[in-house]
């Protein structure tokens, strides 16, 4: 056991002195007259800047937009500069929101949702701003003597609405938002040391002095290295920075154990005492576990602690007090228990003879080294706790998202630039930071109805498949087996909890979903243009492909999709005008057609596009989105054309013993009569 020397006291109270000079002199800057006063000042100014980003309304914690800055050491003054611009029309005054954090992403909670329970988190700094403010002038925040080290903004417009926007359809306003950080450092810093004097010159310009950093001291440098895997060390209390200490109380031991840091995947650690799971906790001296989250790239997930022992480990009176901290362990349990230090306001944590089991999460750790710290406490009857010792089996890790955000929500990795974080993206009206507030959640019953009418309305395919074999239509009918199929699947396997099913990839069955939309109003279109047999296969190909092509570089986009059917409906309306020149009537030529087909196939087709562009929302996606299931299988068995009574039978011309026939269509589509 190590013990601090007798002058430990003594350098104390110097650095006591030291730090009470500090805080009279370094008082924040003027601000800058010039680059000369600036110079004379000792102090030099940078700037650094990100290129902007589309601020999106928010709805999760992927809607705001991530800002990484590094601001250097030394930095006096720290100032923000928040640009904004809006282009597109139907612009609005909305309000803008940019939250401010150092350490690590902020935690932001606009939409008022619950967290998990156990779950520690200290509120960002925000400003909120309206659009026509900002667009008359930079809006600026100043920071005096900040931290070094990551900061991070984040920015978004205020929540979004529960209606669906369909990408591309109709013009949006678009709101562009770039930070600038200027900063001022000072690069004639003079160190204090405790015991060493250090003469100063009146100037007409602030002089910024550095004092001994406790961080550097307390448990880096008085705790040596030995053989044990676990070992003591004297602290002074005041070093140990808790405020509760006494500066002339004295030295204590405290007990350390050391730690193995795996990394096991992307924002994925898992902590392990070397001497296993347990950790012996006295009443006489804290036992402390130091946790390295400084990579900088621990920052972007949730930080687990669980803490349990047995029930026979702790009677009645006597409590197990932790405290979670960055930056310096809490070692004062015997002035209090509220675990805050000169740099931090820690989590507190306690097992007790009813409680024997505590948990603490903590989404985004600041980018530091972090402490556990635990004691035996006897707040009743200190007696009963001097020859107490608790074994307490601790599990520490750190996840991207919380339990992968439950049954009803999907752990989604951003990234800006080389930086990831991990968000959690709801469903079936599941809210929070982890998909754990179930304040608007579905049902079971609501869930496992909105699965059935979003898979068994596609059942409605069948009616055009049988329509298509009767009239010959191979093709036509392969491509809406296709849809029926991969529609069903897709949206069982988008249900959330329960009802889901996947049979592929979720990213698989989506893209062949929306292929096959695609596909399906295609061949209809050019199956009613009455091409030539060569010129309609040619074109079926090519346009599959196409759509194939557009879908893959942007899914969402409506254009994407509608274009080549937009060409097809082109074809169709030049072929149809030809023929109309061509028999001096109109085509087609029966009243029947329009009236019981053609009219109530464009209807269902034009109420479908009308329902999935303007009329679905969170609420009513599971009915609207079924409806127009329903209406793209109606119209297409509506709009497809009748058999050509006047073309010859399929006819075989050779026949082999294997009975495998070669066949011809003599039959000419361009100019079919109906």
């Amino acid at each position: 056991m190590g013990r601090v020397g007798a002058g430990g006291t003594a350098r104390a109270a110097a650095a006591g002195s030291l730090l009470l000079l500090l805080l009279l002199l370094a008082r924040p800057p003027p601000a800058a007259a010039g680059n000369s006063k600036e110079s004379e000042a000792g102090l030099v100014s940078e700037h650094f800047s990100q290129a902007p980003q589309k601020l999106s309304f928010y709805s999760w914690y992927g809607s705001a937009r991530l800002f990484h800055f590094r601001v250097p050491p030394d930095t006096v003054l720290l100032q923000w500069l928040l640009h904004v611009s809006q282009g597109g029309p139907s612009c609005s005054d909305v309000e803008i929101t940019v939250h401010f954090r150092s350490g690590a992403p902020p935690v932001i909670n606009p939409l008022g949702t619950s967290f998990p329970d156990n779950t520690g988190s200290h509120a960002s700094f925000h400003v909120r701003t309206l659009l026509s403010t900002m667009l008359l002038g930079n809006t600026s925040v100043n920071v005096s003597h900040p931290a070094p080290g990551d900061w991070f903004l984040a920015a978004h417009l205020p929540p979004a609405s529960q209606k669906i926007q369909v990408k591309g359809f109709l013009p949006t306003c678009a709101y562009i938002f770039q930070p600038d950080m200027l900063v001022t450092r000072a690069v004639e810093v003079s160190i204090l040391e405790p015991d060493v004097p250090l003469p100063q010159t009146p100037l007409s310009y602030p002089s910024y002095l550095k004092a001994c950093r406790p961080w550097s001291v307390t448990f880096h440098q008085l705790i040596q290295n030995v053989p044990n895997q676990t070992y003591t060390s004297a602290v002074q209390p005041s070093q140990s920075a808790g405020r509760g200490s006494r500066v002339d109380s004295g030295p204590f031991c405290l007990l350390s154990y050391p730690v193995l840091r795996e990394d096991t995947d992307v924002v994925s650690v898992h902590f392990q005492p070397l001497n296993g799971a347990f950790v012996l906790v006295h009443s006489s001296m804290p036992s402390v576990m130091q946790l390295r989250l400084d990579t900088g790239m621990d920052s972007g997930g949730s930080f687990i602690v669980v803490l349990r022992t047995n029930k026979t480990e702790v009677t009645n009176g006597t409590l197990v007090a932790a405290c979670v901290t960055a930056a310096s362990p809490f070692l004062s349990f015997n002035a209090s228990l509220n675990c805050t230090t000169a740099f931090f306001q820690g989590y507190p944590m306690s097992l007790s003879a009813s409680s024997h089991m505590a948990n603490l999460i903590i989404p985004y750790p600041e980018t530091d080294n972090w402490y556990l710290s635990l004691q035996l406490v006897c707040p009743e009857s200190p007696e009963d706790c001097e020859q107490a010792v608790v074994r307490v089996e601790t599990i520490l890790y750190l996840v991207p998202c919380l339990n992968d955000c439950g049954p009803y929500g999907q752990c989604l990795l951003l990234r800006r630039y080389g930086y990831l974080y991990a968000g959690c993206s709801c469903k079936a009206g599941w809210q929070g930071w982890s998909c754990t507030d179930n304040s608007t959640a579905q049902t079971v019953a609501q869930q496992r109805a909105a699965a059935l009418l979003l898979t068994l309305s596609n059942l409605m395919f069948l009616a055009p498949i049988a329509i298509s074999l009767h009239r010959s239509f191979l093709v036509e009918a392969s491509v809406y087996f296709y849809t029926m199929f991969f529609s069903t699947f897709y949206h069982a396997c988008d249900q959330p909890g329960e009802a889901v099913l996947c049979i592929l990839n979720y990213d698989t069955l989506q893209y062949c979903d929306f292929l096959g939309s695609g596909a399906s109003t295609w061949v209809t279109i050019l199956c009613m243009a009455r091409l030539k047999t060569i010129l309609k296969q040619v074109l079926l190909v090519l346009g599959t492909l196409v759509i194939a092509m557009s879908l893959q570089m942007d899914r969402r986009g409506i254009w994407n999709l509608m274009g080549p059917c937009v060409f097809a409906f082109v074809i169709m309306a030049s072929m149809w005008m030809y023929r109309c020149g061509h028999r001096r009537q109109c085509y087609p030529t029966s009243w029947q057609r329009w009236v019981f087909y053609l009219l109530p196939g464009i209807s269902m087709a034009s109420v479908g596009i009308a329902m999935y562009t303007s009329m679905m929302t969170s609420d009513n996606y599971y009915y609207t989105h079924s409806i127009w299931h329903i209406l793209l299988a109606g119209s297409a068995a509506c709009l497809l054309p009748p058999r050509e009574e006047k073309a010859g039978s399929w006819t075989c011309l050779q026949k082999f013993p294997c009975h495998y026939q070669i066949c011809r269509n003599d039959r000419d589509e361009l100019y079919a009569v109906t």
